[in-house]
Formats: structure tokens, sequence, C-alpha cells
């Protein structure tokens, strides 16, 4: 019996055969058309490139103070001793995506005039809605009788350029080191770049503009306690306190970089990431060949059904 069964399924791999042998007009036609569209798309399709940007904490990462010590000592004292913590590299990481950072950038108005240079009029010296071709005019009012909502233009601001970091720019965190790599697969990649460099920059200065406006009461009180303080270890701790704090104060006045700065060159790939022509025409090969050997099975199941 199953010497049978294994002889119909020879018989029905040969008849298989067969019927794409004398059909491989249509598969090599189809493989041919299908290969042809994909090199014709690749022609014309926008080439990417990818951009990174590396960052790593400023200030070292410090953990808690333990009861031990001058730390233990002003913890008991009820005084936190000043630590660059993962939540100001939170903070920072989370500042890049914001309005708050976008507003400051809206001042480089050349850079962003040539992110949105499809709506600069040069003529208004203004944005303006870009000139809508009839297709894009019909699904417009298709969509508004659809829903009833009419979409007016709403020129580039500091929110609508935040949604473009945000769509644009992946913001991700080495689970070994802890440092932030920004990437990007871009059409001009030198203004991407410049984009991140912007963002990254205004996020440290607000950063840094929080801790100077911040660190004014601490120090001062700092500097009260230890005129009144009685014990030598409580004038020793409260003098640790005042020198962290004054150091972390003097990198904020005059440090380039004062929660996260690069710590390698950016990085812009020599060649074009997307779209991968390899992939596209390995996939549009399959597709023609499967397109084909379909074809060639219905034009045989019709003429046997004839």
């Amino acid at each position: 019996m199953n010497q049978n069964n294994e002889l119909n399924d020879e018989i029905g791999l040969k008849d298989l055969f067969f019927i794409f042998w004398k059909g491989k007009v249509f598969i090599i036609l189809s493989t041919i058309i299908s290969v042809f569209l994909a090199s014709f798309y690749l022609q014309s399709a926008v080439r990417k490139y990818t951009v990174e940007y590396n960052l790593k904490p400023v200030g070292e990462v410090k953990s808690r103070p333990s009861l031990n010590g001058l730390g233990g000592f002003a913890s008991i004292a009820g005084i936190q001793l000043p630590t660059v913590s993962n939540n100001d590299f939170n903070i920072f990481k989370e500042l890049i995506t914001s309005v708050e950072v976008t507003e400051m950038m809206f001042e480089n108005q050349e850079m962003i005039k040539n992110i949105f240079i499809s709506e600069w009029d040069d003529e208004l010296n203004n944005f303006s809605r870009p000139p809508r071709s009839k297709i894009q005019i019909f699904v417009s009012e298709v969509k508004k009788l659809l829903t009833g909502n009419k979409i007016n233009y709403i020129p580039p601001n500091p929110r609508i350029l935040a949604e473009f970091i945000e769509q644009n720019i992946k913001i991700s965190e080495d689970k070994m080191t802890g440092f932030l790599k920004l990437r990007s697969e871009s059409s001009k990649p030198k203004l991407m770049l410049s984009l991140m460099i912007e963002a990254t920059k205004a996020s440290d200065e607000i950063m840094r503009q929080r801790y100077v406006d911040f660190s004014t009461e601490p120090l001062a009180f700092y500097k009260e306690k230890i005129s009144t303080a009685r014990s030598r270890e409580h004038r020793e701790a409260l003098a640790e306190l005042i020198s962290k704090e004054e150091q972390k104060l003097m990198l904020a006045s005059q440090g380039k970089y004062f929660i996260a700065g690069p710590y390698k060159d950016p990085l812009i790939s020599l060649y074009p990431t997307a779209p991968n022509s390899r992939l596209i025409l390995i996939l549009s090969l399959v597709l023609g060949l499967f397109i084909g050997a379909a074809l060639v099975l219905m034009r045989h199941s019709i003429k046997k059904d004839n």
C-alpha cells in the first residue's frame, strides 16, 4: 500500500514538472516582467542613508549613599548627597522629542526651512500649503464627505517638529552601557544629523538651566548649616556636600556638555541602506516564478475541464 502511494506521488510530481515545462514560456515571461518592475522601482526610488549619533552621560552615575562614612552621616542628618542619577539621563532622553526642545530649535530658521522645504514659499518668505495634485484634492474631498472633518493647513510649528523627530529618529538605550543611540534613515543624512545634534544640545541646555535655577537654594542651605554645625563629622559631611554642589554647578556653568555628550564621531553610511536592492530583486524573482507557475496551473486546469 505504501509503495503504491509513493508511486502515485512520484507520478504526480512528474506530471507537475511536465506541466511547468510546457508552460515555461509563461513562467520566464512573468519572471522577467516582475524583475523589470522591481528594477524600474529601484531606478526611481529615493536613496536613504543611515545616520547614527551616540551619547553617554557626562557625569559619573552613582548609587544612593549607604549608611557608612560621611554619606551615611549626611543621610541620617536628613541631607541628600548630590549625585548624577539615571533619572537625569532618562529625563534628557524624553526631552529630545518634547515641544520644549523644539521651541528652542525653532530659533534656527534655516534648519527648519530645510526640513520643511516642500512647504516653503520663497515669494511669500514664509510657509504655505504646497500645491496639491487632482488626486490629492479628490482624496481630501472624499475624506471630508465621509468623516465630516475638514483638515486645514497648519504651517510647521514646534509641535509638528516634535512629531517629525519622534517619527524619523529612533532613540534606543544600550542595555550593557546605558548609552543612548540616535538612529535614522534619511535621503538628507547631513540635515538629519544636524537635527539630532540640535535636539540633544537643546535637551542638554534645558537640563543645565534647570539645575542652575535649582542649585542656589540647596547650596545656600548647606552653607548656612555648616556655620552652625557643632560636631566635626557634621561639618565634614556638609563640606563634602558643598564641594560636590559647587563642582556640578561649575560643570553647568562652564562645561560644553552637562548631562550627555557624544563619545564617538557621528556615523553616516557610505552607501544607501534603503531601499535594499538585493532583497527587492530576489523577492521580485520569487514572486515572478510564483505568479508564472500559478498562471500555468490555471491554464492547464481550464484546458483539462474543456
